[in-house]
């Protein structure tokens, strides 16, 4: 009989699987325009996936790519999860804020039918040190005199996870705070605690916990494992790189094997 297995939500693969549901993807999404005082509903989704990974069962399938969220504004908002933020996970962001606006036009379309592009990442640390609140908000400003431009178009979000257990949340805020503190949740029973009386969360951790504990998720996490606790024994480049190469043919996404072995994305490209 297997022991039951724990990963919180700010695993990249857990977190793209609870909210690749529109369910649980709603409920995040309305609890963090009700935060900071602004109505929108998800009326669609979309996950991208760069590859896909399938097991033998086909309905057991982990999306690696953004989680694309499309609210009754018209607006359209990119999600991430990042468990650290630096230079090349903020041109990352970037990247996706900018490709989500410029994607949405086919060509000869009229740049008028563009939309606002909205980017969520959550995030540990203080990003340039200039991150000093659990929600941070960017978009563009008038260096002279501190303006922000009317038609914003693009607009980004950082939110720090590190933050949150620091922060008691009131009845007026408290469910994006609460969804956060389930998100860094450390085990299932603490899960449990924080969503006690809220139905959509109690679902959430229910879904989570048969997805982490299935057998084929299982051993995908223990080749994660294995690969990382071989590069930390080894630090040998040559080992790394072979074991690049075998995920490679495992099909893992080229972003989870740059996670695991610590490889740029083109050494692990070149390797193809």
């Amino acid at each position: 009989m297997h022991v039951k297995i724990f990963r919180n939500l700010t695993d990249d693969i857990c977190f793209k699987h609870l909210f690749k549901e529109k369910i649980f993807l709603k409920d995040f999404l309305e609890s963090f325009f009700n935060y900071i005082g602004i109505k929108k509903k998800v009326v669609d989704l979309k996950v991208t996936a760069e590859e896909e990974m399938q097991g033998t069962k086909r309905d057991h399938k982990i999306f690696y790519g953004d989680i694309m969220a499309y609210l009754d504004t018209d607006e359209i908002v990119s999600i991430e999860m990042y468990t650290h933020f630096h230079e090349r996970e903020f041109k990352k962001s970037l990247s996706y804020l900018a490709r989500a606006f410029s994607d949405q036009l086919k060509q000869g379309e009229d740049y008028l039918l563009a939309k606002k592009v909205i980017s969520i990442n959550l995030m540990e640390e203080n990003y340039h040190l200039n991150n000093f609140q659990m929600l941070n908000n960017y978009g563009f400003v008038n260096k002279f005199n501190y303006g922000a431009m009317k038609d914003e178009y693009l607009e980004m979000y950082l939110i720090r996870l590190d933050l949150i257990r620091e922060i008691v949340y009131n009845k007026k805020k408290k469910k994006l705070v609460r969804w956060l503190k389930l998100i860094k949740a450390n085990n299932f029973e603490e899960m449990r605690k924080i969503a006690r009386g809220d139905e959509t969360m109690e679902r959430a951790i229910e879904f989570m916990e048969r997805f982490v504990n299935d057998e084929e998720v299982r051993n995908i996490y223990d080749k994660i494992n294995d690969v990382e606790l071989y590069a930390k024994e080894e630090g040998l480049k040559e080992g790394i790189l072979e074991t690049a190469k075998n995920l490679l043919h495992m099909n893992f996404s080229i972003e989870d094997i740059a996670k695991a072995t610590g490889l740029s994305r083109n050494e692990i490209e070149a390797l193809r």
